[in-house]
């Protein structure tokens, strides 16, 4: 029995919690419940004395150090390590770290939406499903907390729906216990961990651990989220194995979008190089129009309206993950820089800065090149409405002069070019003989 366990049973009769001395725990901790074991200890409820109002629960994790192996205890001290490292709205938060009654104590922030398994268990026993809508929020959520993972070199090696936890109904990646920081670019983890429904071909196969081994997991949740079900099923350990390494890639029900279907797909792709990374993901046109409309209109309406949940700070973390531009430098790169020496890292710098330069001229001047073919477009047309008046005054002259030339002599004419009137016994009929005829050609 672990050492905090009696301390429970204690503060379980009628005395209250917070006055019972036996029950605190480096002297800012009040053991409230145990909520349950995981692969190294024991999880319970506690209280912070010292907290803000308002965030006084948190998460112990008891690990006996008596319990484990001088491996183990690396292991363990190693999960406080990488949480300490890891700061995202998709990732349980991390407080301290110590040692207390031979036990090394993890604390870690309280989700009281428990597990996702839990909340699927939940689901499927009153025969409900999440909406589509629900689903996609959830799984960008995840996406952007693996992504900042994989940024980071870190490993999780243990997605499954019982280390994720719902907070105001958001989804937190957790329990890291098994996972491992990569130190090399190439680096594989061979440790045979994880749970069989969501582990990868490669890793089923001792090929070795990747972040792509965490895509196949994750494509898992996805399916699990959708169909409430497990995406490999079977009677026992070995057919579930064989399913996933020769079986047939499982498909999402005909309600859901054929795009949605095509990324789970890529995602149980059981060729990792074949498999999109976290960042691809979140840049497919489809996931990338939720993450934009959806995803970020709800958290952003939430951080403004919610006034009954202390999510605010929750939501508005999620719109900044959103926001921030998805890193597109692979894990090798990364590591290539951090073995370069100080001067060819300045190198790079300024090799950089030069691209960048670069890059901002080119756009200066592709703008300006617009701006003149714009100013080109508008004197053209200019000079060719000033062509089409100067022609229409030519046309219309040369209109005028031709109606003067062709226009019959009148009387009046006759009488401008020196003839007199004609007299009361002359006709006016006989004006147009051959006399003025001769005299118009001659005027003319």
């Amino acid at each position: 029995m672990l050492k905090f366990q009696e301390a429970v049973k204690h503060v379980s009769g009628s005395a209250p919690i917070s006055t019972c001395s036996e029950t605190l725990i480096a002297r800012r901790y009040v053991l409230q419940q145990k909520l349950g074991r995981g692969s190294f200890g024991t999880v319970y409820l506690v209280s912070d004395k010292k907290a803000k109002q308002g965030e006084e629960l948190k998460v112990l994790k008891e690990i006996s150090v008596g319990d484990l192996k001088p491996n183990e205890t690396v292991e363990a001290n190693l999960e406080a390590q990488l949480l300490s490292k890891l700061d995202h709205p998709a990732i349980v938060k991390f407080y301290a770290s110590f040692v207390e009654r031979e036990s090394f104590c993890i604390i870690t922030e309280y989700c009281e939406g428990r597990d996702l398994d839990c909340k699927i268990q939940e689901y499927k026993e009153a025969g409900k499903i999440f909406t589509e809508s629900q689903i996609i929020e959830w799984f960008i959520q995840l996406l952007l907390g693996v992504n900042y993972m994989h940024e980071r070199r870190i490993l999780h090696r243990d997605l499954k729906a019982k280390n994720i936890f719902l907070k105001n109904n958001l989804l937190k990646i957790g329990d890291f216990g098994v996972s491992r920081l990569l130190m090399g670019s190439c680096d594989l983890a061979t440790t045979f961990t994880g749970t069989p429904y969501y582990m990868s071909p490669e890793a089923l196969k001792h090929q070795g651990y990747d972040t792509k081994s965490d895509i196949w997991s994750l494509g898992c949740i996805l399916y699990e989220m959708c169909c409430l079900d497990h995406a490999f099923t079977g009677h026992n350990f070995l057919s579930i194995v064989l399913k996933i390494v020769e079986g047939n890639t499982p498909s999402l029900p005909d309600k859901y979008p054929s795009k949605l279907n095509a990324v789970l797909h890529s995602m149980l792709n059981k060729n990792p190089s074949l498999r999109p990374s976290a960042a691809e993901i979140l840049k497919i046109p489809y996931i990338d129009e939720q993450l934009q409309q959806n995803v970020k209109c709800k958290f952003t309406n939430m951080a403004l309206k919610d006034k009954t949940f202390n999510c605010q700070q929750e939501a508005a973390r999620i719109v900044n993950a959103v926001q921030k531009k998805v890193h597109l430098q692979t894990l090798r790169e990364l590591s290539e820089v951090q073995k370069m020496t100080p001067r060819e890292r300045m190198r790079l710098r300024k090799l950089n800065a030069a691209d960048e330069k670069a890059k901002k001229l080119k756009q200066l001047a592709e703008e300006k090149y617009q701006e003149n073919l714009k100013r080109m477009q508008e004197l053209r047309s200019r000079n060719f409405q000033q062509l089409s008046i100067d022609v229409l005054h030519e046309s219309d002259e040369q209109t005028s002069k031709h109606l003067i030339q062709s226009q019959p002599v009148t009387a009046l004419d006759y009488i401008s070019i020196g003839h007199k009137e004609p007299s009361e016994n002359e006709t006016p009929g006989r004006l147009c003989m051959s006399e003025p005829v001769e005299h118009a050609e001659k005027f003319l």
